[in-house]
């Protein structure tokens, strides 16, 4: 389940990527014992979002991020420990290879790994507890929650993104002529943090690509269109029924399609087709 406890903290300032490292994470002893593994994909049980620490659950190779309904993006990377347990009962031996991570160099690049960076790197300090591997082969296995994208960095792609005609839109006709001009921003992350028995441990660069886009992932379902009355006209709409339940409604705006039905009546000017309109008037398509 979502942990609002385990959120990541506001970013600490702006600072350099060999800076937040030196400060934050110390000489580094260990680079192979802790890696992330892949980005979680939220699963929805009633009407609660879950995430699970399961390397076989549902998880997504890539992003998508719509700033026509949000301006930030949050990730949650699996992280896999290696370091194989030592703890022993007979021998009355503590546990040494559990991880405490510490937090996340967070950096942005335009496109590719060699792309220009997008807004200077950051850190997001959290604590995120690795249980030990019980076998070399297996594992241990936690997942944390942060936000890479951060708003100011997705307000200033949505300038970018989103070419958006205004022309004739009004309180009759709110929807707006919208061009999207995908862009691809590339996550670098890395963690950071130390076993219980005091090495400092780094994991190897991950990256994810983010595809921002601008009204990309709204749908308009034919059974969202409400029958014609004499007050709305026979103007296709969104306003019929309700959108089922599902991943979309975990974080509105990423990574999975968005039923119109979410966002109808608090972003009309998006989540309505063109030609809406509130009150029958006859609207440009």
């Amino acid at each position: 389940m979502w942990n609002r406890l385990n959120a990541s903290r506001p970013l600490l300032g702006a600072l350099v990527l060999g800076g937040v490292l030196t400060s934050a994470a110390g000489c580094v002893d260990n680079t192979v014992s802790v890696y992330i593994r892949q980005v979680q994909a939220p699963t929805v049980a009633g009407a609660v979002c879950m995430v699970t620490p399961d390397p076989f659950a549902q998880s997504i190779s890539e992003g998508t991020l719509d700033v026509a309904l949000r301006d930030s993006y949050t990730m949650t990377p699996l992280i896999a420990n290696q370091l194989v347990t030592r703890a022993s009962m007979d021998q009355l031996r503590a546990e040494t290879s559990t991880l405490n991570i510490q937090g996340f160099v967070v950096e942005l690049h335009e496109g590719s790994p060699d792309g220009p960076l997008v807004g200077p790197a950051f850190s997001v300090y959290q604590n995120v507890v690795v249980p030990a591997a019980l076998t070399a082969n297996t594992p241990g296995y936690a997942f944390a929650r942060l936000q890479v994208i951060p708003p100011q960095v997705g307000v200033a792609l949505r300038g970018a993104v989103c070419q958006i005609d205004r022309t004739g839109v009004n309180e009759s006709c709110p929807v707006y002529r919208v061009v999207s001009v995908n862009r691809t921003i590339l996550v670098k992350l890395t963690a950071f943090g130390a076993s219980l028995g005091g090495n400092d441990v780094e994991s190897s660069p991950f990256y994810f690509p983010v595809t921002v886009c601008c009204g990309c992932l709204i749908t308009f379902p034919v059974d969202a269109d409400a029958p014609a009355t004499m007050t709305t006209g026979i103007g296709r709409d969104c306003n019929n029924g309700m959108p089922l339940i599902g991943p979309a409604s975990c974080n509105l705006g990423q990574d999975f399609p968005v039923d119109c039905r979410y966002c109808s009546t608090a972003h009309p000017e998006f989540c309505q087709p063109r030609g809406f309109s509130p009150n029958g008037s006859t609207c440009a398509p």
